[in-house]
């Protein structure tokens, strides 16, 4: 009978799989010193070399999130920052963003950082493998986030 009620127990505290509802998606809500954007990646001391820019033929570009910042796990991580980015453009694939809808995310986010009083709001999310269930929820396997698709980032005056 104990061990009945042992086994009950441990299969009621076990915590639940992961499921693709539960797979690394967040809204965050960032601020001009919140990230770092451009020209001004290659003044951060991280180990890695970053993509400085909006690349026109793939519509490619990275940000730096500062994990003080963001509220999302990321014990792998072993630098300051997190890096966001936006995968290749392939026109093939239906969950995809144009060009000229990443220029103008892209666009946004320089733009907010330059007036230096706005702050954006943006979904992302860590794809399958790049997010686990940790200790107290899903947390980040490793420093990358990427803009979950339809890309939506919304910008408010402060």
């Amino acid at each position: 009978m104990l061990a009945a009620f042992l086994g009950m127990s441990i299969l009621m505290c076990a915590p639940a799989a992961d499921s693709a509802d539960e797979r690394g998606a967040w809204t965050i809500t960032l601020h001009p010193t919140d990230f770092v954007i451009g020209a001004a990646l290659a003044q951060l001391h991280t180990p890695r070399a970053w993509a400085a820019g909006f690349d026109e033929r793939s519509g490619a570009f990275e940000i730096a999130l500062r994990k003080k910042a963001v509220s999302i796990p990321a014990p792998r991580c072993r630098m300051d920052v997190l890096i966001l980015a936006i995968p290749f453009y392939y026109p093939e694939n239906p969950k995809q963003a144009s060009v000229s809808e990443r220029r103008a995310i892209y666009d946004a986010f320089v733009a907010v950082q330059a007036a230096g009083s706005s702050s954006l709001t943006a979904r992302v999310e860590a794809p399958a493998g790049l997010a686990r269930i940790g200790a107290h929820g899903t947390e980040l396997a490793a420093c990358n986030l990427y803009f979950a698709f339809p890309p939506s980032v919304q910008v408010s005056a402060r």
